[in-house]
C-alpha cells in the first residue's frame, strides 16, 4: 500500500481545472500587430468563441485598440455587437438564405458575398443600408466569386441604395509558407481586382501579417496571432509564439488529484499500452480529453510541475491523465499542473497530438471556465 500523501488545499483556490486568460498578453499582442501593419486597420478574428478564450473577454478588452472585428456566423456577430456597438463586424461564412438580411439589418453585421447565388438576395434588400464585402476567390479555390464574374457582381451591387460601402476581400492559402509562390500569385491575383474595382480591400491573415507586407491592404485579419500563438509549425525557429515575439494568451492548467506508487512492470492506464520499466511514481492530473486535452499523444508528451516537465504515461481519459513524477521530488495532491501556456507552448502540444495549435484552442470545453489574469494592462 502507499503511504499516505499531503495536500496542497485552500479554500480561496477551488478549482480543478481552468484556463487563464492573460488580458496583458492579448494587448500586447494587439500592439505587436499595429506595429506590423503601420496604417492598415485591423479586423481582428473572434470565431469560434475567440479561439476557444472567450469571445465576450476578447472583444470588451480589445474593441478600443482595433478597427473591427471578423466571426464565422450571426450569432457570433450578434454576441460580438453586445459587447461593442459600432465598430465593422464582419460575418465571413454564414449567409445562406434571405431571411437573414434581417438579422444583418437589426445587428448592424456586414455579409459577405461568396457565391452568386446570394445576389438576388442582396438585390432586393431594401432596409438600413449594410456594408457588403465581396468574396474574389483569389486562388484557394473555397469560398469566393470568380474573376471574371467579380466587376458585373461589384456594380450591381452599387445600383442597391440599400448597399453602403462595398469591399474586397479574400484568403490566402499557403502564407505561412516562407517565400510561397502561390502566395505571390494570389497576392497577384488579388491586387489586379482592387485596381479593377478601386475598393477598399483585405487580404492578410496571420502569416500574411507576419512575412507578407504586400498583402496587408486597407485591412488586415489577424487569428492566431492575436492569441500569441504561431503559425509556422513548418519552421523550428518560429514554430512557438515567443519566437515571433508574441506572448501566449491562454494557460491550461489543473490540479494533481491522486499521488500513487506502482511497481515495476506494471501496466497503467487503459489498454495497459503504458508498462512501468521500474518504480514508478504516478500522479494524476484532473484533466482530460473531456475537457478538450487531445487523447491522442506521442511519447514525447509532458506536463509541468514545479517547473520541471513530468511525462504523460498511458492513455488520456475522459478526466484525468498519468504522469510519471519519480523523478520530481516533493509532488503533493493539490499541486497546480500546466497543460500548455508559459514554459510549455502549445505548438508542442499540437506536434504531440498530430495536429495544429487551433484545434487544441477550439476544443477546450466550456466546463473548463475561464480566467481571466492580468486585467490591469499597460497596453
Amino acid at each position: 500500500m502507499s503511504a499516505s500523501v499531503p495536500s496542497r488545499f485552500s479554500d480561496d483556490v477551488l478549482w480543478r481545472a481552468r484556463a487563464e486568460i492573460d488580458i496583458q498578453a492579448l494587448k500586447f499582442n494587439v500592439a505587436r500587430i499595429k506595429e506590423r501593419v503601420g496604417e492598415a486597420r485591423v479586423l481582428s478574428v473572434i470565431k469560434a468563441d475567440a479561439y476557444g478564450h472567450g469571445l465576450d473577454n476578447v472583444t470588451k478588452h480589445i474593441w478600443p485598440d482595433v478597427d473591427g472585428f471578423a466571426v464565422a456566423t450571426i450569432n457570433e456577430g450578434i454576441q460580438c455587437r453586445r459587447v461593442q456597438s459600432y465598430k465593422p463586424v464582419v460575418v465571413l461564412s454564414e449567409f445562406w438564405c434571405q431571411e437573414q438580411l434581417a438579422q444583418f439589418e437589426i445587428w448592424s453585421l456586414d455579409p459577405v458575398i461568396h457565391n452568386l447565388a446570394q445576389l438576388p438576395w442582396i438585390l432586393n434588400y431594401s432596409g438600413t443600408p449594410l456594408n457588403v464585402w465581396i468574396k474574389f476567390d483569389s486562388g484557394m479555390n473555397r469560398l469566393g466569386i470568380n474573376t471574371g464574374d467579380v466587376e458585373s457582381l461589384f456594380n450591381e451591387l452599387k445600383k442597391n441604395q440599400s448597399i453602403g460601402q462595398i469591399r474586397l476581400i479574400s484568403h490566402l492559402a499557403n502564407a505561412d509558407m516562407e517565400g510561397d509562390r502561390y502566395t505571390r500569385i494570389q497576392e497577384q491575383n488579388f491586387q489586379r481586382v482592387v485596381r479593377q474595382l478601386d475598393c477598399e480591400s483585405s487580404l492578410a491573415n496571420t502569416a500574411g501579417v507576419m512575412k507578407w507586407p504586400e498583402t496587408h491592404k486597407d485591412w488586415v485579419r489577424p487569428g492566431l496571432m492575436l492569441y500569441g500563438v504561431s503559425p509556422y509549425q513548418q519552421n523550428p525557429a518560429e514554430c512557438a509564439g515567443e519566437a515571433i515575439e508574441l506572448q501566449p494568451v491562454m494557460s491550461l492548467k489543473s490540479r494533481i488529484i491522486s499521488v500513487k506508487d506502482v511497481d515495476s512492470d506494471q501496466p497503467v492506464g487503459y489498454g495497459g499500452t503504458f508498462v512501468t520499466k521500474r518504480k514508478t511514481r504516478i500522479a494524476m492530473v484532473g484533466l482530460g480529453y473531456g475537457d478538450g486535452y487531445p487523447r491522442v499523444v506521442d511519447d514525447k508528451a509532458c506536463v509541468l510541475l514545479s517547473s520541471k516537465r513530468a511525462p504523460v504515461i498511458g492513455r488520456i481519459s475522459m478526466d484525468m491523465i498519468t504522469v510519471d513524477v519519480t523523478d520530481i521530488a516533493d509532488v503533493m495532491i493539490g499541486d497546480q499542473v500546466t497543460l500548455w501556456g508559459a514554459g510549455l507552448n502549445i505548438e508542442e502540444v499540437a506536434r504531440w497530438a498530430g495536429t495544429i495549435p487551433y484545434e487544441l484552442l477550439c476544443k477546450v470545453t466550456p466546463r473548463i471556465p475561464r480566467v481571466l489574469t492580468n486585467t490591469n494592462s499597460d497596453y
